[in-house]
């Protein structure tokens, strides 16, 4: 019984010292996309995503189509998909930053949206 109890609280500590709360630090990377163009493209992605979740009513559908959808986006900027992922995984770990940046994006969308309806 004793035995039983050592080993529980061995591997429950075991357990908790191994997680952490905060985020693991990620160097900028070589090929890091520069934080305006990177706006650019997350807000391209966003556009994007929008409009395959509105046309493919199956998740499995729109996990199909998302990424070659994607790659569409990747070749305008000349990026490739592993430098994106770099890039956000950067820009992730700098929430002020990226704040800023879904801020512009929205910026951006409301007065994009506020145009279309003025030409309506």
């Amino acid at each position: 019984m004793r035995s039983t109890i050592f080993y529980i609280v061995f591997l429950v500590l075991l357990i908790f010292s191994n997680c952490s709360y905060e985020l693991e630090f990620v160097e900028e990377p070589d090929d890091l996309i520069p934080k305006d163009t990177f706006e650019l493209v997350l807000e391209d992605m966003m556009l994007l995503e929008a409009y395959v979740k509105t046309q493919k009513s199956n998740v499995h559908e729109y996990y199909k189509s998302m990424p070659k959808s994607a790659e569409l986006i990747f070749e305008e900027y000349s990026i490739d998909s592993s430098r994106y992922i770099n890039s956000m995984d950067y820009y992730s770990q700098k929430q002020e930053i990226l704040l800023e940046m879904y801020s512009n994006i929205q910026d951006r969308v409301v007065i994009d949206a506020v145009e279309v309806e003025e030409q309506e």
